[in-house]
């Protein structure tokens, strides 16, 4: 037969209340003595609340959702590490989903979470679907956006600055003498995180006097293998870049092979600047300088953000909070050689 509160509060000396106070307030709610004898009674005692009995007296389950747009990428696993240690801090729990970049797939884990009464969402959008943001900005729960937002959801965001990132990409590689910079992104499909990607490298060769060329900016299909068809075709243009920034780890690794591929040597014929700075960067051959991006802190702000407005905490803020991301210069860029890329035969 399973432990009851009764069993826990008549082993420890205790009424009921005392019991429920200490399981369910804060620290220091009760006596430190009462409170370390209730402790013990229920550890010897294995007892387990009662969560679901609780989340209907209280109104609270204290759970969060956390829907990603697709949990295939390996940044993700450092954002949630930061997700699960602030939950753990603030006594909540988290559900985990992802929609594997489908529309149709979102709308059904947001379905999910609610039947499972959560207490907030912690949201990165798969698609920019009129749909999605209708039936999201409809929400009566907290919801913070996470990485990316959409135009017309009226969520606060917690992103990093990506126009930042690819600015200090593009700076470092004109600081050595390039001027024909590549781009590799994936499609920016209304997503605001790319978009802002893409608009730091414009701004950064604008401000540099630098005429941006067209050619030199190559979006991939989300997936394992479009960024290296898309990095062959950039270095096979009549007037192949000197560098490429890569616009996230996933494609760091695409650019790379595809240079590979193309018979070339990083960075003696190509410099190649990577984002997010995965554990993998520094071992590569050569070690990939790279936009490091604090993954960790943006899950914990965005959490810790999204608790706050479910225990009442600026429960209407819809501003962005921004994360600063640095450069770690490392082997992959070199000053620009004399000659550059020798163009395909014909």
């Amino acid at each position: 037969m399973a432990t009851t509160i009764e069993d826990v509060a008549r082993e420890a000396g205790v009424s009921i209340a005392t019991v429920s106070r200490y399981l369910n307030g804060p620290d220091g709610i009760v006596a430190e003595d009462t409170g370390d004898r209730v402790r013990a009674v229920v550890e010897r005692l294995g007892y387990v609340p009662n969560s679901v009995a609780r989340s209907l007296k209280t109104g609270r389950t204290r759970l969060i959702g956390v829907l990603l747009a697709n949990i295939a990428h390996p940044y993700w696993s450092v954002v949630l590490s930061g997700v699960e240690e602030a939950c753990q801090r603030a006594g909540y729990g988290a559900i985990v989903s992802s929609a594997a970049d489908r529309a149709d797939v979102e709308n059904s884990y947001l379905r999910a979470f609610l039947r499972q009464r959560v207490d907030g969402i912690l949201l990165n959008p798969a698609t920019a679907a009129p749909s999605t943001v209708e039936a999201w900005a409809r929400l009566t729960v907290p919801v913070v956006t996470i990485d990316r937002t959409l135009p017309g959801l009226p969520f606060g965001l917690v992103a990093m600055d990506n126009a930042l990132g690819t600015r200090l990409g593009v700076e470092h590689l004109l600081g050595l003498g390039h001027r024909r910079i590549g781009f590799v992104s994936w499609r920016p499909d209304g997503l605001s995180n790319r978009e802002e990607r893409l608009a730091g490298y414009q701004d950064a060769l604008a401000d540099a006097g630098v005429e941006a060329d067209g050619e030199l900016i190559r979006f991939a299909a989300d997936g394992w293998s479009d960024g290296v068809d898309q990095t062959l075709a950039l270095l096979a243009e009549r007037d192949p870049p000197s560098a490429i920034v890569s616009a996230s780890s996933m494609l760091n690794l695409q650019v790379l092979a595809a240079v590979k591929r193309r018979g070339l040597r990083v960075p003696d014929d190509v410099s190649v600047v990577g984002y997010d700075d995965s554990p993998w960067d520094p071992l590569l051959d050569p070690p990939l300088t790279t936009v490091a991006t604090p993954a960790k802190g943006l899950g914990w702000a965005a959490a810790e953000r999204l608790i706050r407005a479910i225990e009442g905490d600026h429960p209407d803020d819809a501003g962005e909070v921004r994360l600063v991301p640095e450069l770690v210069v490392r082997h992959s860029t070199s000053a620009r050689r004399r000659g550059g890329i020798l163009p395909p035969s014909p």
